[in-house]
């Protein structure tokens, strides 16, 4: 029975082994299932965030080298009291603005900081743009980090990164399935916080020393992703019980809700934005939504857009970033919509402002990311020019224009 046993083990390493070197030839893997769980530790208010220095290389989309700063921020350091004759921006956002695809200095924060340098509407003040952004956040969660960890630093200004791919979802329990975060729910007409997380068994343990090394584990074995990436995937499905155009994404957000839960998403996130502007306006700074793009948004080759058009019974992909958009100019916060200027230059261009390694998916390249921060600092240098200006002095220009504005 011994050798039996012996030969068996011997035979399941061999057949492993085998299966590991060819998933490596044929460079098959998904190294994002896994690994990164060494830079995340638990948040009393947001469920979650960053592990204060923690460092290390990051094997997922694009292999980066990432470091975290004392505070638990991908950033620099900053000191909290702001220096003098300084305009500070925070960022809120997700993994967007988390941004572990790409090095610090290409970020789309770090551009932004770049060009904000050549604004003469600063009045010779110095930018310092510092990034709050965490991977998996949804606007509730970006709420309570300006609350409990932005407001530190005494911000000029507030730029929310909204992605629409999954922003939506992230705001609400049912769509998110997510019970280790804060969610805010209507409750008597009200947005009120719900943080039942707090007490949701296997909150903190999940950051365990186990759980890290199992994450390890799927960094660094090809076969433990493909069954990670099989089991994400026959998982994952759209509220019509379809597979989604891209892993981590929902289809319905490409147009107006039909589905209840999908309209109360709709609703707290709407009044999520509204109740921003309420704290951001409590604190004399100023705030700027920023809509960014989903792959399929702009991909230059216009084939899933199309297909996924018209399985949808739309005109465009751009529902989302339309809704947000009127949400926003409706409370009188400056809005800028990137996806439909994106998707003018890729096309003028034939680039793909997202993915990596000849992947077409997935968040923004170097590419992407330059544009982002590029058109973002000369809206944030519009705003501050001209601060009486229309909510859509910018969101209201033409495609064309945009895309001249992003070159």
């Amino acid at each position: 029975m011994l050798k039996k046993l012996s030969l068996m083990i011997f035979s399941v390493l061999i057949t492993l082994a085998v299966a590991e070197i060819v998933l490596r030839v044929a460079h098959i893997g998904y190294p994002a299932l896994g690994g990164k769980l060494h830079f995340y530790t638990w948040n009393p208010y947001t469920g979650v965030s960053l592990r204060p220095d923690a460092k290390g290389m990051v094997y997922g989309e694009n292999t980066v080298y990432v470091s975290i700063n004392h505070e638990g921020l991908r950033d620099r350091e900053h000191t909290k009291d702001k220096p003098a004759n300084t305009f500070r921006v925070a960022i809120l956002g997700d993994s967007f603005a988390e941004a572990l695809q790409v090095p610090a200095d290409k970020t789309f924060w770090s551009v932004l900081q770049q060009n904000l340098n050549s604004c003469s509407a600063l009045g010779g003040k110095t930018p310092e743009v510092i990034n709050f952004g965490v991977a998996g956040y949804g606007t509730g969660q970006e709420l309570q980090m300006l609350r409990h960890a932005a407001w530190d630093y005494s911000p000029d200004l507030v730029l929310l990164a909204f992605f629409t791919g999954n922003d939506i979802q992230n705001n609400n329990r049912i769509l998110q399935d997510d019970p280790y975060r804060p969610y805010f729910i209507h409750q008597d007409g009200k947005l009120v916080l719900d943080d039942a997380f707090l007490h949701a068994p296997g909150w903190k343990s999940q950051f365990s020393l186990p759980h890290r090394i199992f994450s390890w584990a799927i960094a660094n074995s090809r076969v433990l992703q493909v069954m990670a990436a099989a089991k994400n995937y026959s998982s994952s499905k759209n509220t019509d019980g379809v597979k989604p155009t891209e892993m981590g994404l929902n289809d319905a957000i490409y147009h107006a809700p039909t589905d209840p839960v999908w309209q109360d998403a709709w609703s707290v996130t709407d009044d999520l934005i509204g109740a921003m502007n309420d704290e951001v306006k409590a604190h004399n700074a100023k705030l700027l939504v920023t809509t960014l793009s989903s792959s399929i948004q702009v991909d230059p080759d216009g084939t899933r857009r199309e297909q996924l058009e018209k399985k949808l019974g739309v005109n465009d992909l751009f529902y989302p970033d339309e809704r947000v958009r009127q949400v926003s100019e409706k409370d009188g916060v400056p809005v800028l919509t990137l996806a439909p200027a994106f998707l003018q230059y890729a096309q003028e261009h034939n680039a793909q402002l997202h993915g990596f390694r000849g992947s077409n998916q997935g968040h923004w390249n170097e590419i992407g990311h330059q544009l982002g921060g590029e058109m973002m600092a000369q809206k944030v240098c519009e705003m501050l020019a001209t601060p009486s200006a229309p909510a859509n002095a910018t969101t209201g220009a033409t495609k064309q224009d945009a895309a001249k504005k992003a070159n």
